[in-house]
């Protein structure tokens, strides 16, 4: 799930990334390399510097039919 938003007047993106149960567990450390190893890749294959949070599996809403998945929460 994306989520575009503005903050002083710069766009900000936020992506949140389901993570397996298997991932989860109680080393921090294990997330955060994980994070930063998501953050690295979008960085040097897309060119955009994006801020990623890890949520629980069944984290992102499942819909039927055309899903939403980029929140533009920007007022402009």
């Amino acid at each position: 799930m994306l989520f575009v938003d503005r903050v002083n007047n710069l766009d900000v993106l936020e992506i949140w990334v389901e993570v397996e149960d298997q991932f989860f567990s109680d080393e921090i450390k294990k997330l955060e390399d994980l994070k930063k190893k998501i953050q690295h890749n979008i960085e040097s294959v897309l060119g955009i510097n994006a801020n990623i949070k890890l949520v629980e599996p069944r984290t992102i809403e499942r819909s039927e039919g055309k899903a939403k998945r980029v929140i533009d929460k920007r007022k402009i």
